[in-house]
């Protein structure tokens, strides 16, 4: 009996054995129903935030209503014992690399039986500066997989225009897109392939892949935006929100991902709740009161009862954001049902509107989703970044600020002229860099545009200025005939750096409304000809001063009686506009005294429904097109600059080796470079490294 019970157990062990090495799988998780993000690697960096409060909070939702649990790494190592105890793991845009020990760990994690999503961004997309972007981190173990992220910064395709092949992946997907990141290269088909694809001209690689490695599977997606939500944790960049899209499907390309690596059939988890807005694109006008039909859809297999839907100007979701809400009572099983949505604003803007559904049944039905609504012709403020201006690298809140607002944003790559100009309500420019003079063709750009009864806003710089320069922008007051200068406020000498507060006097064009101070940069003031102003035909009022001063800070000129043609023109001897002025708060009077200044400050008609450029076009194109910013990144022919944020792609036709153009690029590393362009190509593409000019 007992050599039989011994038997027994040998035969049981040996079964054991023989399942375990046949389905290696069975030894992670043990259906723990747990999905990890990794956030040890700097994935919140910059202008990143993909964590699970932060940009990818709606993601991690998302995987909830799956029915998973979402956990996040913020500083284990990564062992095969610690992502044994997860169903899935998921990558999003790592900054510095895994060693080599938890690269090996993740590769095995795979093999035997774990889930691996790995998203990447655009090449020289390294935030840290460490010489280690997502596509290298991920390409030093992703050869197993049977591919890899390509060298390469593809350009915004929205939606995606190259192939979408019909399988599990792309179901339901009719509209995706990309922000500019990069594709994937499938090392070897028999493990690995694409599923959705960019266009032709845009590389034609696959957005999208997956891979069936050992027992485990993969998907490698090559950019991070798709399913940032547009939120982030406190003190971080907002950036575009792609996942609530209406238009587009990346929710459901998230669900479809997730059920491939968690090996869950699609259509058993659709979007239960969907709503979409009838007609397309929505518009109205300044103050008309409008009905926009929403159709609210249950996809689910029961029914539903007690739906809120409410409605917000932008996000945060907070009451004060909120300008409509209804309910729905009951929603059957695959019931359609349509609502009025009534719609009213005053200002001519593009009014972001998000819509959040809540079920109170069920939780994982809820969805939001957002959409733009045109109201009248938007307001275009125009930032000048070509002349190195003070403050332009300290403008995050702003940036922000006037998107919510509904004002598009928009900074200068090039010298002024009547085509960048034409359609622009109201053009800033910042005190430029000392000898960096504003050129001939500028001003007459400018004069055009001043004609045309649009605005322009100068703000000078103060004692605790960086690198501004006042004698650029009184230049330039000079070669408008406006008698005013920026001279040095008699009565301030230093703040130190802090943000200085101001008094905000009573006038007819910034209404201060319940607040009476602002905060700003150490100030100028302005010096008024009063006489030759008089003559000209133009009226003045000052804005700000210095609590208890009467010194003039701030000023706005109107020249819509004189003979110029002109429109307003507005003097401010402080920026308002920085980061520190808005003390990390777009909740403040600070920013609403800048966005009622660009509202009050542009004119009625906007510049961006009018067509061609009038007035003659600038000389300057005529010169050689070319491009400035920080040399980032070199890698395959291609050079990455950055210029405050904006990022592009040149492509050097230099001849050498990769090993020479390496050397040549390092010279230029980290600085500030003017890339002469071929004026005979639409593409930008040097001729060379000799024909990039850089500050030593």
């Amino acid at each position: 009996m007992l050599n039989f019970m011994g038997l027994k157990k040998q035969l049981l062990a040996s079964i054991c054995l023989i399942f375990l090495l046949a389905f290696p799988g069975a030894v992670l998780s043990a259906g723990t129903g747990a999905v990890l993000f990794d956030n040890a690697h700097l994935e919140s960096i910059g202008n990143a935030n993909w964590t699970i409060t932060g940009g990818y909070s709606d993601f991690a939702d998302t995987i909830k209503g799956l029915g998973y649990r979402v956990e996040e790494n913020k500083n284990q190592k990564i062992t095969l014992d610690y992502l044994k105890k997860y169903e899935a793991f998921i990558i999003p845009e790592p900054n510095t690399k895994f060693n080599p020990e938890e690269e090996q760990a993740i590769v095995e994690y795979v093999k035997a039986g774990g889930a691996l999503y790995m998203i990447a961004d655009h090449a020289g997309a390294d935030r840290n500066n460490d010489g280690w972007d997502a596509v290298k981190i991920f390409n030093n173990f992703s050869t197993p997989f049977g591919l890899k992220f390509a060298d390469k910064w593809v350009k915004k395709e929205m939606p995606v225009r190259g192939k979408i092949e019909q399988d599990a992946i792309t179901h339901k997907i009719k509209y995706c897109g990309t922000w500019g990141g990069t594709v994937i290269e499938i090392l070897d088909p028999s493990i690995a392939r694409g599923h959705i694809f960019l266009s032709e001209p845009n590389s034609g690689g696959a957005y999208i892949a997956t891979a069936n490695y050992g027992a485990g599977r993969v998907v490698a997606f090559g950019d991070s935006s798709p399913f940032d939500d547009g939120t982030g944790d406190k003190g971080s960049q907002q950036l575009v929100d792609g996942f609530n899209l209406l238009e587009a499907d990346h929710r459901q390309l998230a669900i479809n991902t997730m059920c491939f690596l968690l090996n869950k059939k699609t259509e058993e988890y659709p979007i239960k709740l969907k709503f979409y807005f009838e007609g397309g694109k929505l518009n109205a006008n300044p103050g008309e009161q409008k009905e926009f039909p929403l159709v609210l859809i249950n996809q689910s297999s029961r029914e539903y009862s007690n739906i809120i839907i409410d409605f917000y100007k932008n996000r945060p979701f907070e009451d004060k954001m909120k300008f409509y809400s209804m309910k729905v009572d009951k929603i059957a099983a695959g019931e359609k049902v349509r609502l009025m949505v009534p719609f009213k604003q005053d200002d001519r803007q593009m009014f972001v509107m998000y819509t959040t559904v809540v079920c109170a049944e069920d939780s994982s039905a809820n969805i939001t989703g957002f959409n733009s609504i045109m109201v009248g012709v938007p307001i275009m403020f125009f930032l000048d970044s070509f002349h190195e201006n003070d403050y332009n690298n300290r403008i995050k809140m702003l940036k922000n600020a006037v998107g919510e607002d509904g004002i598009f944003f928009t900074r200068s790559k090039f010298a002024m002229s009547d085509r960048d100009l034409a359609k622009v309500d109201v053009v800033a420019i910042n005190a430029p860099k000392a000898g960096m003079k504003i050129a001939p063709e500028e001003v007459v750009a400018l004069i055009n545009h001043l004609k045309k009864g649009r605005a322009l806003l100068l703000h000078a710089k103060g004692p605790d200025s960086n690198w501004g320069d006042n004698a650029g922008l009184n230049e330039l007051l000079k070669e408008l005939s406006i008698p005013a200068s920026f001279e040095a406020h008699p009565e301030f000498k230093s703040g130190g750096g802090k943000p200085v507060e101001f008094e905000v006097k009573k006038n007819d064009y910034i209404f201060a409304g319940n607040f009476a101070k602002v905060m700003g940069e150490s100030p100028s003031c302005v010096k008024i000809n009063e006489t030759e102003l008089k003559k000209k035909g133009f009226t003045y009022q000052v804005i700000t001063t210095l609590p208890g001063s009467e010194v003039p800070v701030d000023v706005v000129l109107d020249a819509s009686k004189s003979n110029t043609g002109f429109g307003k023109i507005a003097l401010f001897g402080s920026f308002h506009m920085s980061d520190g002025s808005y003390q990390m708060s777009v909740d403040s009077p600070t920013h609403y005294f800048n966005i009622r200044t660009i509202r009050a400050l542009a004119p009625e008609k906007g510049a961006f429904a009018s067509n061609a450029p009038q007035g003659g076009e600038s000389k300057t194109a005529s010169q050689g097109p070319f491009l400035r910013g920080v040399a980032k990144a070199y890698a395959n022919g291609s050079l990455f600059i950055e210029d405050f944020g904006v990022k592009k792609e040149i492509r050097i036709m230099h001849g050498l080796s990769e090993e020479k153009a390496l050397i040549e690029f390092a010279k230029i590393k980290g600085k500030l470079v003017k890339i002469n362009l071929r004026p005979d190509i639409s593409e930008p593409t040097a001729d060379g490294f000799n024909v990039i000019e850089y500050r030593k």
